[in-house]
């Protein structure tokens, strides 16, 4: 974890920026995509961890991977089942090793990817329930990843248009760097975890998990903190490990701390999003 912060340190260094959670530009069914435009989108691009794949010693993987072609297609499948050790916490001993990326309307498996336990924390889901996929400033509590903003939704056949997200800078992070949390463990997805006990194994959960892989991205929603978060208490929208007293975290200004179980939900709110403080 602590060289994923500190690659996200250097990319902002270079590009002034963090990372996006959809890279790439490519054709899909006729038409070019260059950034997130419509629900299904969602599951085709490059994640934020092949963004980092230069400055974590994997530069020859970044080279095989063609971000000219959506993260899911069969010339890039190869690689992105590729398991990275960098993103997998070693007291994780039991988990299923790879996952099926699906998307909906119409829903097909699209691709294989290998798991990641570490995933971006985009914020606080704050609204009382969640109503379809849609997500908007009013239901978001936002963290330092870029929210995709819808112009119209209909979520009943997933046709949800959104506009191009702005990627953060470290200077949007009002609450300061140290305060706010950039990674978190969410470890042993895909498969789900309550309260240390395995609750349902990927392929029979009700509530299946879009994200936990590091290659191929997916619904927003899934890296989004439940509106009263608490550690270790499942891994389903929560940050979760396998280690006796907490879990992981890394903050934006690149250190890594272990978060106690006992942490308040009020204090991981203020952590997990970039101007709860201000």
């Amino acid at each position: 974890m602590r060289q994923s912060a500190i690659a996200i340190q250097l990319f902002h260094d270079s590009r002034k920026r963090l990372p996006s959670l959809y890279n790439g530009s490519f054709d899909y069914n006729g038409s070019t995509i260059s950034y997130l435009k419509k629900y299904w989108g969602e599951h085709h691009f490059h994640l934020w961890q092949t963004a980092l794949l230069s400055h974590l010693e994997q530069s020859t993987l970044y080279d095989r991977l063609n971000t000219k072609l959506a993260a899911c297609s069969a010339s890039n499948q190869l690689n992105v089942k590729i398991e990275l050790s960098v993103f997998i916490c070693p007291s994780t001993n039991y988990y299923t090793r790879y996952r099926r990326v699906q998307q909906y309307a119409p829903n097909v498996v699209i691709g294989i990817a290998a798991r990641s336990d570490y995933e971006a924390i985009g914020g606080i889901y704050v609204a009382s329930e969640r109503i379809g996929k849609m997500l908007s400033n009013i239901k978001v509590d936002q963290g330092v990843w870029a929210l995709p903003q819808h112009v119209i939704g209909r979520s009943v056949d997933h046709d949800e248009s959104y506009r191009a997200p702005k990627q953060t800078r470290f200077s949007e992070v009002l609450d300061g760097l140290s305060n706010t949390i950039v990674i978190g463990e969410m470890a042993g997805r895909p498969d789900i975890y309550i309260r240390g006990k395995l609750d349902s194994v990927y392929g029979s959960a009700n509530r299946p998990i879009i994200h936990s892989n590091w290659a191929i991205s997916g619904h927003y929603g899934s890296i989004l903190l439940d509106k009263n978060p608490r550690i270790n208490q499942t891994n389903d929208n929560g940050l979760y490990s396998f280690h006796v007293s907490g879990a992981n975290v890394a903050f934006a200004d690149g250190s890594v701390r272990l978060l106690a179980d006992s942490t308040g939900s009020e204090v991981l709110h203020a952590m997990a999003t970039k101007a709860r403080l201000a």
